[in-house]
């Protein structure tokens, strides 16, 4: 019982996590807050740009495992890099194509990063967070 408190507490906590990032239009200097929610596979995201509500989802580009048999033994290896790249549908039907660098390699979101968008309308959007 203890172990899946444990385990259930662990889960919560990753899956809870949410914050903002700040945003500011290349060349305008107009603000753009985005809002995060960490999740176990990806990342959600959503934004306000010129009363458009963006929402989308943030993947890790670039993870890999390894699994190795050596005789009876059974390995597995993993690595990440903190790449991610999202997409952000607008309800006007615009869209954000984000490149953002995590500064976690394991992709913990509350341990801030870099990025950058593109809106469909071609604004740049740089992000730290």
């Amino acid at each position: 019982m203890k172990s899946f408190l444990l385990l259930f507490s662990m889960f919560a906590v990753l899956s809870g996590c949410g914050g903002n990032m700040q945003g500011v239009v290349r060349g305008t200097g107009q603000p753009v807050v985005f809002a995060y929610e960490q999740g176990m596979s990806s990342d959600s995201l959503t934004a306000v740009i010129d009363k458009e509500t963006f929402a989308g989802k943030a993947v890790m580009r670039g993870a890999s495992t390894t699994v190795g048999n050596f005789g009876t033994t059974i390995l597995t290896a993993s690595s990440s890099t903190g790449d991610f790249v999202a997409t952000l549908i607008g309800n006007r039907g615009s869209t954000l194509s984000c490149q953002l660098q995590y500064a976690d390699s394991s992709g913990f979101t509350t341990a801030g990063g870099v990025g950058v968008c593109q809106h469909s309308d071609g604004r740049t959007i740089d992000i730290v967070w």
